[in-house]
């Protein structure tokens, strides 16, 4: 098979090796290469030819269905039938959800009473935080085995990219294998599944990882980035928002290639110095680098009551509870913070927000949940109902080296 064809294997067969589909030269992606394998598959299997010396080896992987996925895994009872993540408070709202419950419309952020009505059979758990850090720890542990700390820039528990490029750019190994063996010590260590993509840049690996999931590996090649990209929809370019694509629309650009080709100072006139930077992303032209050596921007937690609070005491004990699930994800990141916020929607659905300030970072949880306390006070809501509340933290910091040592005592 040469370098002119699309190289697809699907789910594993009975055999583990995958289904195989050929896509002729005058397919729309002729000059990528995909392979997209199970994880079952071994690493020691015999690979498939593919193009080496990548001058960038970027991998984007993608916990597939992470919640839900981590539930089916721990309980036998779940797996094969539609299952949501989310809690119990008329309000709430589905944090995830498995494939089987996609299926029938099911997404994350749909109303959970929604989300019943287009699945009556749909099983819902209750979120569990601590469950979803272990096994996005252990993942990352997989991770650091292929690369370095601070080439893994962790986007949410269930998404990163890597940048093993030091393994691929003297031959010793390549992209494909790379990937192939993070896909099978996630699948084997921690018993999940991952969608991977692999290119020369962020934007395509991210792009890549979504088009064949679940448990899939794509591969874009050196070169075929545009003409990968080219027959996509252009919602698919991170970062766009819904208001710059209707403007896209009404201009008649749907396509990435569309709007890759497009004249750009026509683009420019539209949309301002964003419109250049939406061609080159359209174009593969990303050389953005993995960087996991800075921390989030925010962290936040928040929870909608069932029903509108207005009580004083009951939305300070939602505070020390959010306060609480916000700081144990500040020390497992282990990074500390200068801002606290607390936000607050009213009946009216209305946000209010105020923050406090501090000279120093911090990740104490007590000094945390005064801050928020002060924030909450700085509100001014008084006995105004309050529909969601919510606690952030923002201006992260990695603790200075000295401060450290205590990890390794």
């Amino acid at each position: 098979m040469g370098h002119n064809s699309l190289w697809q294997t699907g789910p594993c067969d009975e055999h583990g090796l995958g289904r195989f589909h050929t896509f002729g030269a005058k397919d729309v992606y002729r000059w990528a290469v995909f392979h997209v394998f199970g994880a079952n598959r071994a690493p020691h299997e015999p690979l498939m030819p593919r193009p080496d010396n990548w001058p960038r080896t970027i991998l984007h992987v993608d916990l597939d269905a992470f919640y839900t996925s981590v539930h089916q895994r721990d309980d036998p009872k779940l797996r094969g039938i539609p299952v949501a993540v989310a809690g119990r408070s008329r309000r709430a709202v589905v944090m995830g959800a498995s494939y089987e419950a996609r299926a029938y419309g099911v997404r994350s952020a749909m109303p959970l009473h929604e989300a019943m009505q287009v699945c009556p059979q749909l099983t819902v758990v209750q979120p569990d935080g601590a469950r979803y850090r272990e096994a996005s720890r252990t993942v990352h542990q997989i991770f650091r085995r292929f690369t370095s700390p601070e080439l893994v820039e962790g986007v949410a528990l269930d998404e990163a990219y890597l940048d093993v490029t030091a393994r691929t750019r003297h031959g010793t190994s390549n992209a494909e294998e790379v990937a192939r063996r993070i896909k099978f010590q996630i699948h084997t260590e921690v018993g999940l599944t991952a969608s991977v993509g692999a290119a020369t840049s962020k934007l395509v690996a991210k792009v890549a990882s979504g088009t064949r999931k679940p448990d899939s590996l794509v591969l874009v090649p050196p070169g075929t980035e545009a003409d990968f990209l080219a027959p996509l929809p252009i919602v698919v370019i991170p970062g766009l928002g819904p208001k710059t694509e209707e403007r896209l629309h009404a201009m008649g650009l749907r396509t990435v290639g569309a709007l890759a080709a497009y004249e750009t100072q026509r683009l420019v006139q539209a949309l301002g110095t964003n419109g250049a930077v939406l061609q080159r992303l359209a174009q593969g032209r990303d050389r953005s680098p993995v960087d996991g050596s800075r921390p989030a921007k925010t962290i936040s937690a928040e929870t909608t009551f069932e029903n509108d609070v207005s009580d004083r005491g009951q939305l300070e004990s939602a505070l020390r509870d959010l306060t609480d699930r916000v700081t144990e994800r500040l020390k497992t990141d282990g990074v500390r913070a200068r801002t606290v916020y607390v936000k607050l929607k009213l009946p009216d659905f209305r946000l209010v927000s105020r923050q406090v300030s501090r000279t120093s970072p911090t990740d104490d949880v007590e000094t945390i949940f005064r801050a928020a306390r002060s924030a909450l006070e700085k509100s001014h809501v008084e006995s105004r109902a309050v529909r969601l509340i919510g606690v952030g933290l923002s201006g992260l910091e990695h603790p200075e080296p000295d401060l450290q040592l205590t990890l390794f005592d």
